[in-house]
């Protein structure tokens, strides 16, 4: 009776509550609508660094898919580094879990274990702490790292507009040379 009651609240719940995503620092601009003026030799790879953002949903994905948001700001070599890193942690968790199994105990004994089981605490410790340090680290570093590149991108390309528009605005202007001779 008590789980039909908490999956009935739950059920409740999600009624009212309808969002899906939602902004911790909101953009005041909305950037994939409104079309930016673009340099005639912007790549697209550019263009999409510029378009893109990290959301709160991109926090759940990369605590699904190791390395998300690295992969997501187009840095792949940091994404599989982070993938690498995050399975090796999971890897320590499967022999860890192996190696309890064998011996007739939970995991959930770990902390409960005496000295003798020392290998096996720092095994699991160890795994957890590289599986969140991971997870921390692509979120945190992914959302820097796309920001630098979209940094770079804005200030290479204004400054190739600044120049046009400076050649444009004296597009009427045509050098001569003038003589006045008053008496």
């Amino acid at each position: 009776m008590r789980k039909q009651l908490f999956i009935l609240t739950l059920l409740f719940l999600s009624m009212i509550v309808q969002a899906q995503d939602f902004d911790i620092y909101p953009r005041i601009k909305d950037d994939n609508i409104k079309m930016s003026d673009l340099y005639e030799n912007t790549l697209f790879d550019e263009y999409q660094l510029l378009s893109r953002n990290i959301r709160m949903m991109d926090m759940v994905y990369s605590a699904i898919v190791p390395g998300y948001v690295h992969f997501k700001a187009k840095d792949y070599a940091t994404g599989y580094s982070v993938l690498g890193a995050r399975l090796l942690g999971y890897t320590g968790l499967a022999i860890n879990g192996y190696n309890m199994s064998n011996l007739g105990l939970k995991i959930s004994d770990i902390p409960d274990l005496s000295s003798e089981y020392k290998t096996d605490k720092v095994i699991f410790y160890s795994s957890v702490t590289l599986i969140v340090s991971s997870y921390l680290f692509d979120w945190i570093h992914g959302k820097y790292r796309l920001e630098k590149k979209q940094e770079y991108i804005r200030y290479k390309y204004s400054i190739k507009l600044n120049f046009d528009e400076m050649a444009y605005s004296h597009k009427n202007i045509t050098p001569c040379l003038s003589l006045t001779y008053n008496f």
